[in-house]
């Protein structure tokens, strides 16, 4: 039971791949509000994050904390980081987003420590600025020879809050079933980012 909670914390937290990396402030000028990658420059900074993670739709998820640093690349790259120690195995994981004008979409990389795999990610934002949602393909349910579609939902609640969510599409049923959920809490120690 111990290493199959582990190895589920650590297979949800994979698909995320929305953990945030860094631990210095941004020394980067802010980006233009018009700009899109500025949605990524609400994240920075130190996080406590409550992780809960859906073994079996008939029990309770399954719930764990980490902490998350973020900082901005070049003043257009969010490079995060997250640690979280899960009955005795460390998971850590980093994660890259950005904007690229070229395709005009978001792009992010994912790569954890209890994986092989380099997850790659392109989404959008939601017309209030507020809600980046990222999507890609992966393994159904870790069969490597069957290929569903994730998703993954990042919303800024407020200046110190916010959430993710990682959802896999059933095509049987054809809907999109959380499978883990993320509350992110600035750290009362570190103070938001520059506007």
């Amino acid at each position: 039971m111990k290493r199959t909670t582990t190895t589920i914390a650590a297979a949800a937290l994979a698909v995320v791949g929305m953990v945030m990396a860094g631990a210095e402030p941004p020394t980067d000028e802010p980006l233009e509000p018009q700009n899109p990658a500025a949605f990524l420059q609400q994240l920075v900074g130190e996080w406590s994050a409550v992780v809960h993670a859906v073994q079996d739709p008939a029990q309770d998820p399954y719930r764990f904390e980490g902490r998350e640093t973020a900082r901005m690349l070049g003043g257009q790259w969010l490079v995060s980081e997250f640690y979280s120690e899960v009955e005795g195995q460390t998971i850590h994981s980093i994660l890259t987003i950005g904007y690229d004008p070229t395709i005009e979409k978001f792009v992010a990389t994912y790569a954890n420590s209890m994986q092989g795999s380099l997850w790659t990610y392109h989404g959008t934002l939601n017309d209030e600025g507020t809600r980046l949602t990222l999507k890609t393909k992966g393994p159904f349910m870790g069969d490597p020879d069957r290929q569903a579609d994730f998703r993954v939902v990042i919303e800024c609640t407020d200046a110190d809050e916010w959430t993710m969510g990682s959802q896999i599409h059933m095509p049987d049923e054809d809907e999109w079933v959380e499978f883990l959920s993320l509350e992110y809490e600035r750290d009362e120690a570190t103070s938001k980012p520059e506007e």
